[in-house]
């Protein structure tokens, strides 16, 4: 257990939450990538080829097919990716055995655990490197917070970079920008507005053309993706709470400043008052007036969602920075109508606007097992994607995707910027106040979706909407609190801890 106990003195842990992205193909989809070799380390790759396996995750494969033909042409290396929804399933037996690639770019990679067994390869001299056409190194050319949550313990107990950041990330709700300026509508400001809205959609009764059904508020996912609902009430439990009791909650210790009573931070009453608030905002709105959202949405799956709003069944939608390359590509065709990502109402007028970065913990990785050569050419392939001109490629194939480095002089192509959705994504992350849900407390990494905001990885957005009176935000709290109290101690134990 050496390892683990090095790994657990670094105190730089990460808690990833809700990366949400539906995958877009089906196992080794391939997207125009090159077929991998049985052992892609040898042969050809040692004569300056890259190899790169990537989550098939909502953004496609059109970026990493630009990106790859313009980094050849710029050096000569040629780059092989492969997408595939199933990485995650072999990405522990591939760095452990003999890495089928040079770079892994994924939600969900448990990079600590990796890093404390030394299958990862340092990128001190990566996060260090000048970044070409910036004038800035990698580590200042990535957004804030992502440098802070990217290091942690080898198996000797050195503290190194082991992984970048993928994505940064902007959720909330999508809206039909077309039927909202035809109905003059304005996008609402604030909680108070939204509701307002909703109310004033369902009373026009406007007609869908061929069917007998009216227009609602919001359609959505409730039996795949009830969780598009958290980029909305985190938000407004940030502007409730406030960022500073927001970073007290995610270190995930009690008010004794020790791991015993961490559970306290889902006490009711205290911590987690305004979590529960931000909760009752959201049940006051879908809940229990169920005439604001498509009938049973919250039995729907994604693609129904996607149908309902790509046919103008609804007005807004809760989604992420995925929403308009994912639909469009279920749909199999471009929308017939603008959308645009609201910035969300604010909780209070006067509070300031925020964004939670969804996907924050999408990593990606470099493998140790693998031969200098291709450590180096995997290097400069990620400084590569620092760079302007790749930022900006991403963003435009992607459909709305912005990778986790600053875009503030990232020029985009004048189809981007005319593209309202696009545009949207981006003021959500420039004109923000942005935020996270990392954790630097051992428990998280050892406890894989136990311990965050609505522990043991439980939601109640659907159960609430098909019983509303059994999940009140009282009674949710009790609940929550009652499982945090309950599992904390063996938590504490699987993570090494002390209680």
């Amino acid at each position: 257990m050496k390892q683990k106990a090095n790994f657990l003195r670094s105190g730089l842990l990460f808690l990833t939450l809700l990366t949400g992205c539906a995958g877009g193909g089906g196992e080794n989809s391939n997207g125009g990538s090159q077929n991998k070799p049985s052992n892609p380390t040898s042969g050809t790759q040692n004569k300056g080829e890259i190899w790169v396996q990537i989550y098939d995750g909502g953004y496609g494969s059109g970026w990493i097919e630009k990106i790859s033909a313009d980094y050849e042409a710029k050096t000569g290396v040629k780059v092989n990716y492969n997408m595939s929804i199933s990485i995650l399933d072999r990405l522990e037996s591939d760095l452990e055995k003999s890495p089928e690639y040079d770079i892994y770019m994924s939600h969900d990679i448990n990079w600590q655990n990796f890093a404390a067994r030394d299958l990862l390869e340092s990128l001190d001299d990566l996060y260090e490197r000048d970044i070409d056409g910036t004038g800035k190194k990698f580590k200042d050319r990535l957004v804030n917070g992502a440098v802070d949550i990217s290091k942690s313990e080898n198996g000797s107990g050195k503290q190194h970079y082991y992984r970048v950041n993928y994505t940064q990330g902007a959720g909330g709700l999508v809206y039909n920008v077309d039927m909202f300026n035809k109905n003059g509508w304005d996008v609402p400001t604030t909680y108070e507005q939204l509701t307002a809205l909703a109310n004033k959609i369902v009373e026009a009764e406007i007609e869908i053309p061929g069917t007998r059904e009216t227009v609602v508020p919001f359609t959505w996912a409730g039996s795949d993706r009830q969780y598009y609902w958290d980029y909305l009430v985190f938000e407004w439990w940030a502007q409730l709470a406030g960022m500073d009791k927001i970073d007290t909650f995610k270190k995930y210790l009690g008010p004794t400043g020790l791991f015993k009573d961490g559970y306290e931070m889902f006490n009711p009453d205290s911590y987690y008052k305004e979590f529960l608030q931000a909760y009752k905002m959201w049940y006051d709105l879908i809940a229990v007036k169920p005439a604001n959202s498509t009938p049973s949405a919250y039995g729907n799956n994604l693609l129904q969602a996607q149908a309902n709003f790509a046919a103008g069944k609804a007005a807004m939608m809760p989604y992420a920075q995925w929403a308009k390359f994912e639909t469009e590509s279920a749909m199999d065709k471009p929308f017939d109508f603008n959308i645009a990502m609201m910035k969300t109402p604010r909780a209070k007028a006067d509070s300031p606007y925020v964004n939670y970065l969804v996907g924050f913990g999408d990593s990606i990785i470099i493998p140790s097992k693998i031969d200098a050569a291709a450590k180096e050419r995997a290097k400069d392939f990620l400084a590569y994607l620092a760079t302007y001109e790749a930022c900006a490629t991403f963003a435009e194939q992607s459909k709305g995707a912005f990778l986790a480095f600053d875009y503030t002089d990232v020029v985009l192509s004048e189809e981007a910027n005319n593209d309202t959705f696009v545009t949207s994504i981006k003021a959500k992350l420039t004109e923000t106040t942005t935020f996270n849900l990392v954790s630097k407390n051992e428990i998280t990494v050892w406890n894989v979706n136990k311990v965050m905001p609505w522990v043991e990885n439980e939601y109640y957005y659907t159960l609430a909407c098909s019983k509303s009176s059994d999940y009140t935000a009282e009674k949710v709290g009790t609940k929550v609190y009652k499982a945090a109290k309950d599992g904390w101690s063996a938590w504490l134990r699987a993570a090494g801890l002390k209680d």
